[in-house]
């Protein structure tokens, strides 16, 4: 394995990990800005549902704040995360998995929904910077339950 394809999948992890940090701070602006503008989030319930598409940065940043800004907190645990790069390293294909918190008040409640996500990423490298080009996002599990109840 190369140093320039080592490089690659620190900064790829990086990315990935930024993702998660920001909402959990709930900054889906700065969410938005790792995608390319002409990004695209898919996201599905289970391997067989339905798939719907988010496309460009300014839809982006809207879908992430109406995911995590009415939430009381947001935290995530990133897992393994596999990399193919193509011949000249400028784009990648990856696969990342995600454990994704969300308490919310509910009838005066604290419920919480706990996402067991998996992630099937295509990556672009502009300028010398790597943007998530396509996520595809699949909730394998969800959770929701009161807390403290």
């Amino acid at each position: 394995m190369t140093n320039e394809v080592l490089s690659a999948k620190m900064e790829l992890k990086e990315l990935v990990d930024e993702f998660s940090n920001l909402a959990d701070v709930k900054d889906a602006k700065s969410q938005g800005e790792l995608f390319l503008p002409d990004g695209v989030l898919e996201f599905q319930m289970g391997f067989d549902g339905e798939i719907q598409n988010i496309v460009g940065r300014e839809a982006l940043v809207q879908a992430f704040a109406a995911t995590i800004n009415p939430c009381k907190s947001v935290y995530h645990i990133n897992g393994q995360h596999t990399l193919k790069f193509n011949d000249d390293i400028t784009e990648a294909e990856g696969t990342a998995y995600c454990q994704a918190t969300l308490v919310n008040v509910e009838d005066g409640k604290d419920v919480m929904t706990t996402n067991y996500v998996r992630y099937a990423d295509v990556y672009a490298k502009v300028d010398g910077k790597w943007f998530s080009k396509r996520r595809r996002t699949t909730f394998i599990i969800s959770d929701k339950h009161v807390v403290n109840g």
